[in-house]
Order: C-alpha cells, then sequence, then structure tokens
C-alpha cells in the first residue's frame, strides 16, 4: 500500500511539473497576446463593434469583382480580428441593401446606418479605373479605402493603396472577356488581403506590397 501510495504522488508531482512548464501552474493561464505586426488602424480589436463592408464602383463592370472583394474581406476580418466581441454584418444583407438602392448612394454612412445593417463602424472602399482608359485595366486601377463610426460621422480611417498593378496585358472591359475568370486571382485575392491587413495583425512573412503612386 505504501509502494502503490508513493507511485501516485510521483505521478501527480511529474504532471505538475509538467504543467508548470506550460504556464499553467504558479502564473494560472498564460494571456493571450496578438501575434503578428500590428494593424495600421486598431480600430477593430477592442469593444463590441458591428462591422460592415460596402463596395462602391465607378463602372457596371465591376460590380462583380467589388462585392467580390467585399465577401472576401469580410472573410478575412471575421478569422483574422484578434476581437471575440467583433461581429461583421453578412455581406448578402450589404449586398440586398445595394440591390434595393440600384447601388446609388451618396456616402458610405448612409449604408452603414441603415436599420436593415445597423453598423457601428462602416468600412467602404471606392476601385476607380483610370477615364483615360476606357478599354482595359491596366496601371490605372486604384483603392480608396475609409472607415467611419456610423454614430457621430467621425473618419477613423483614410488610405489610398494606390495602383494595383494587374496582369501583364491589358484586359478589354468591352463583353469579351469575364474580369473575373481573367483575374480573378491575382486581382480580387490581392486587393481583398491589402484592404484587410489595414485592420488586423500580420505575420512579417504576409505584408502586401503597394506599388508605384497612382499617376494618369
Amino acid at each position: 500500500m505504501e509502494r502503490r501510495t508513493f507511485l501516485y504522488k510521483g505521478l501527480i508531482i511529474g504532471a505538475v511539473g509538467t504543467f508548470a512548464g506550460c504556464g499553467i501552474v504558479g502564473g494560472g493561464f498564460k494571456r493571450f497576446e496578438p501575434v503578428g505586426d500590428p494593424p495600421k488602424y486598431d480600430i477593430l480589436l477592442k469593444g463590441e463593434k458591428r462591422v460592415a463592408i460596402v463596395p462602391r464602383y465607378n463602372s457596371f463592370e465591376l460590380q462583380n469583382v467589388s462585392r467580390e472583394i467585399a465577401q472576401r474581406v469580410n472573410s478575412s476580418l471575421d478569422a483574422n480580428v484578434q476581437n471575440k466581441k467583433l461581429r461583421i454584418v453578412e455581406q448578402s444583407r450589404v449586398e440586398a441593401w445595394l440591390d434595393n438602392a440600384n447601388n446609388d448612394f451618396d456616402t458610405f454612412l448612409e449604408v452603414g446606418r441603415d436599420s436593415s445593417i445597423n453598423a457601428d463602424i462602416v468600412i467602404g472602399f471606392d476601385i476607380i479605373r483610370d477615364p483615360q482608359s476606357p478599354s482595359s485595366i491596366q496601371k490605372k486601377c486604384f483603392v480608396q479605402v475609409q472607415a467611419f463610426d456610423t454614430a457621430t460621422g467621425r473618419l477613423l480611417a483614410s488610405e489610398t493603396l494606390a495602383i494595383v498593378e494587374p496582369p501583364p496585358l491589358p484586359i478589354p472591359i468591352d463583353g469579351t472577356f469575364q474580369i473575373e475568370q481573367q483575374f480573378n486571382t491575382y486581382f480580387i485575392g490581392m486587393v481583398a488581403r491589402q484592404i484587410s491587413s489595414l485592420f488586423h495583425h500580420t505575420m512579417p512573412r504576409r505584408r502586401y506590397g503597394i506599388s508605384k503612386p497612382f499617376s494618369s
């Protein structure tokens, strides 16, 4: 009996030593620390927030591209922002609002404040195609990102991502090619990552470079 009791005590001591090495015994569970480089704008990291992502574009041909970017930004923020109290408005709600408004609105605040969206923060972005190149997107596209507090109307973030380098050949916007099929992986994926990484921690290897400043 004494030998068995001794063995039990030995097992307990060994287990305690193992957990102590993991930071559980003595200091309690380790406090979670954010991983990676901090975002340029930390507006989503603290407190209970309901956030809407709103795309805008200056040509009908960019509608599907912009909405796909918005959906990817939505998913990326939901997965990567280190705030358990953050809530992202379903992108389908935003798209329904845009459809009902025929994609016609004056400010991103107008969308975020609507009762069907009811966002605390609205993150909007414009995909702009250079009017001097009406037949293609090639080195003439940039992205303007803005975030607003819907209660006060205060501008919380503003960033111009400048030119987003497209594929090496121009892609006509005349119905001959579907934009999504031509540079879906390159364009949509990169723009979505650049937008979302403004608001969540990123690992150094996942930084997304911005190309040359926009010029006409």
